[in-house]
């Protein structure tokens, strides 16, 4: 295992493994499922006919997923899964570091101004 600190040893922090998994332009929304063995994202996006964007992660193993950063107007739960309304559209960062997956944004519209 690595660990990040100076010369002399003085910390014990592992070093970050983030790895990005997904970058997505202009999300409406997303879905966390979860079913027996596996969980995976879906992105939504705004328009007449919705369509989908699926980040699958690996199978067999279970993931903490985090949601940071986004201005979201609404969650619906319902087992065994979780959607996200973003208040708008949202420019996604997808990271894995082990078993944690970050998902983080910001507005798409700050971009244009």
């Amino acid at each position: 295992m690595s660990f990040g600190g100076n010369s002399n040893g003085e910390s014990c922090e592992p070093a970050s493994r983030a790895e990005s998994i997904a970058t997505i332009k202009s999300a409406a929304g997303l879905i966390l499922a979860v079913t027996e063995n596996r969980n995976w994202i879906e992105v939504f996006f705004e328009g007449d006919m919705m369509h989908t964007k699926t980040i699958n992660l690996p199978a067999g193993r279970m993931f903490d997923i985090y949601i940071e950063e986004i201005p979201y107007e609404t969650t619906v739960y319902e087992h065994p899964r979780t959607m996200i309304l973003f208040d708008g559209p949202c420019d996604l960062q997808i990271t894995q570091d082990r078993d944690k997956v970050v998902v983080s944004g910001q507005s798409a519209r700050s971009d244009k101004n």
